[in-house]
């Protein structure tokens, strides 16, 4: 909730704003027992929150100096959630 009062706010954030999922076991949050479309319906919703093109007009809100750190561990974030597409069958 913080967070997302900060994006829509339009002012500058910082990579500690960021709530990065990493190190979590499934990012974005399927779970075995999950039935196919359920397991579908969240791959979808972390693929379209963390894409890097989404992140794009919050990225050029991000400090400078994080900039680079934060536009890595989005696109890491995704990478993780393809994987887990793959894995999951999504």
């Amino acid at each position: 909730a913080h967070f997302e009062a900060k994006a829509k706010g339009g002012g500058q954030l910082a990579a500690a704003d960021i709530p990065l999922p990493l190190g979590l076991a499934s990012i974005c949050g399927v779970a075995a027992g999950d039935q196919p479309a359920e397991r579908k319906k969240k791959l979808r919703s972390a693929l379209l929150r963390w894409h890097p093109d989404k992140w794009a007009p919050l990225l050029g809100r991000v400090k400078e100096a994080d900039q680079e750190w934060v536009t890595q561990q989005v696109k890491e974030v995704t990478r993780q959630i393809l994987d887990e597409k793959s894995r999951f069958g999504g």
